[in-house]
């Protein structure tokens, strides 16, 4: 039998660097890792706000990524 055990979530912030020869955007992911699971959205994203506003690169999405661990018991 498997059980689930809630792991970790991740943070990622997709910033802008910049745009290519063609006018296309480049885009550059900051990743934090250990975010806790119970973090909401709206907390979470102002936090991805709030850490990308210290950079100088546009933020064009914030993704939280969730982490199951699987434990055969």
């Amino acid at each position: 039998m498997i059980d689930i055990n809630q792991g970790f979530s991740s943070m990622v912030l997709r910033l802008q660097a910049g745009t290519d020869e063609a006018g296309n955007g480049v885009y550059k992911d900051k990743s934090y890792p250990r975010v806790l699971p119970t973090v909401t959205p709206d907390d979470l994203y102002q936090i991805g706000e709030a850490l990308a506003s210290l950079s100088a690169w546009r933020l064009h999405f914030i993704q939280r990524v969730d982490r199951e661990d699987l434990v055969r018991i």
